[in-house]
């Protein structure tokens, strides 16, 4: 009687066991399987990108830049395609994005990004320090965020863009305060041949201003 009691616990022991392993399973499953679902082309890849949509929400500067569906944009310095994504949302099939860096490696990754989810209206362009390389008079928009305190000659760099500009397109930048300050892009700016048209300064309390410049036509 008393080896059946104790076989009959230990018995017990081990189906709580499987329960409680089973019941482990199912919940890590279902938020493996609610995390699957919620993943979308708009979703940032890792930590870092999240944290940089926060600083720099991608519909708030979308808006005020002006980008809608149908429009032609090109960003330069697209790395990964944090934002080569939303902007592809934004300006749906009719529309089309290029994207440029100098980082081949980068540029890999964001074709695959952009394979992943069928964006197929977006071409990758590998450019240099000073030619971007983007095709004339197609660009409503050229967009630079984060990046243009980076570019190791942005004069020569940003006289290189002009030509891929429309007529009335225009240059919009979102640059870090502490990175460059507003008199420096001004300035660096007029010597490529634009003039600034605004400066947003919605995203000032996340130390981030976005200028928009058009074509100095009287140059």
């Amino acid at each position: 009687m008393e080896n059946y009691g104790y076989e009959e616990e230990a018995s017990m022991y081990r189906k709580s066991l499987i329960i409680v392993i089973l019941l482990i399973f199912f919940f890590v499953s279902a938020e493996a399987g609610i995390f699957r679902v919620q993943q979308n082309v708009l979703t940032p890849e890792n930590a870092n990108e999240a944290r940089l949509n926060r600083l720099q929400p991608p519909d708030q500067v979308m808006d005020a830049i002006g980008i809608e569906p149908g429009m032609v944009v090109a960003e330069i310095g697209a790395g990964h395609g944090r934002y080569v994504v939303q902007i592809a949302v934004r300006v749906g099939e009719n529309g089309k994005v290029y994207a440029e860096d100098i980082d081949a490696a980068a540029l890999q990754h964001l074709e695959q990004r952009c394979a992943k989810w069928g964006l197929e209206h977006v071409e990758t362009i590998l450019g240099d320090v000073t030619k971007p390389k983007l095709p004339e008079d197609k660009l409503d928009v050229i967009f630079i965020i984060s990046a243009y305190h980076h570019f190791s000659d942005p004069v020569a760099l940003m006289k290189n863009a002009r030509p891929s500009l429309k007529p009335d397109g225009i240059v919009a930048i979102g640059e870090w305060l502490n990175a460059t300050s507003p008199e420096q892009i001004e300035t660096e700016m007029k010597a490529a041949g634009y003039k600034l048209d605004r400066t947003e300064t919605f995203l000032e309390k996340n130390n981030l201003y976005i200028y928009i410049f058009r074509i100095d036509q009287s140059r």
